[in-house]
């Protein structure tokens, strides 16, 4: 929301998030600002979209994102910030980042991602595009739809998130990340 006095919009980096620990127990609300200049475990979400051709949304980050800037990924991803659950940060990620909204998300599953930087606890979506995707300029400065065989090879040849790399070797690709480990499935 814009301060009416200012037309100043808000400082992201004062969002509000979740602090967690190894098992993804919240530990306390942190400014976004402090979680991420001390690198500390948070929250997070991660959206592969697919095309009706089965292709996969991969977009570069925008120059001005603090962090990663100008890497490729192939999640719409974010934090989850203090008040939202994962599902509710997944949409709100989803209509913000890429202009999907109303997207029937299926849960791929949780990970803790071990990360001297970007430590966090993500839990994965998969969804298909719904409607034409309009990327927020602030977030993604380019995007494409790339088949499984161009996402291998953009892994060996472009600079991708290392979250989202660690991720989707794992999950899509069957080759383990040691900074990653899977949450056992609820019963």
């Amino acid at each position: 929301m814009t301060d009416p006095e200012t037309s100043t919009p808000p400082d992201p980096m004062d969002e509000m998030v979740y602090e967690v620990d190894d098992a993804d127990t919240v530990l306390r609300a942190v400014r976004r600002g402090d979680l991420t200049d001390q690198c500390l475990r948070h929250r997070s979400v991660g959206v592969l979209f697919r095309d009706a051709e089965g292709r996969i949304l991969v977009h570069r980050r925008a120059k001005t994102k603090r962090m990663f800037p100008q890497y490729y990924d192939m999640f719409v991803a974010g934090m989850v910030p203090f008040g939202e659950s994962y599902d509710e940060a997944a949409h709100r990620e989803a209509a913000e980042e890429v202009g999907q909204t109303g997207v029937r998300l299926r849960t791929l599953g949780r990970f803790r991602f071990d990360d001297a930087v970007v430590p966090q606890c993500t839990t994965m979506y998969e969804a298909v595009v719904t409607g034409p995707v309009v990327p927020q300029a602030s977030e993604v400065e380019w995007f494409g739809f790339l088949t499984e065989d161009e996402v291998r090879r953009a892994l060996d040849e472009w600079q991708f998130c290392p979250d989202s790399r660690a991720l989707y070797q794992t999950v899509y690709l069957g080759v383990p990340a040691p900074s990653l480990s899977r949450f056992a499935d609820p019963d």
